[in-house]
């Protein structure tokens, strides 16, 4: 959770299908893993630890990127993580994602394992030994049947 210039943003992660939730695209469906994980030990950002400064951009985009100072350079002052953020041109989206950002960064330091990322991963791998588990008996199985009916 950011409280943020009096609005407060539940989302966690930043991804390029859906800002709000954490969705891991497979060919044929979406699988959100959201209710399966822990948040219990996500760190809370408090404004006294950081230290926001706004700079230039870089990149494509020519004067207009190279005149503003739209990125956001956040840094977290008691273990001293730099995140820059400059995905927008907006100043407001950009500190809102460099928050984002930062929890991740705090999450996966201070917790490791157990931290959201390390969490989805291992449910991620989890659902693809399953998968394989499943299509292999069923090959099995088709065999199996091909041999019985005399077919191969």
């Amino acid at each position: 959770m950011i409280s943020f210039g009096g609005y407060i943003f539940f989302s966690r992660y930043i991804n390029q299908i859906n800002a709000n939730t954490r969705v891991i695209i497979n060919h044929t469906r979406c699988k959100c893993y959201k209710k399966h994980l822990d948040y219990s030990l996500v760190p809370k950002l408090d404004e006294k630890d950081l230290e926001e400064k706004f700079i230039k951009g870089s990149g494509p985009g020519g004067q207009a990127t190279n005149k503003t100072n739209n990125a956001v350079s956040l840094k977290h002052k008691p273990t001293g993580i730099v995140i820059k953020c400059h995905q927008t041109r907006s100043v407001w989206q950009n500190s809102k994602i460099a928050r984002e950002l930062l929890i991740t960064k705090l999450d996966n330091h201070l917790n490791g394992e157990r931290s959201i990322e390390n969490q989805e991963k291992l449910l991620r791998t989890k659902d693809e030994t399953n998968e394989k588990r499943k299509k292999n008996k069923m090959r099995e199985l088709k065999e199996a049947f091909l041999k019985r009916e005399g077919l191969k």
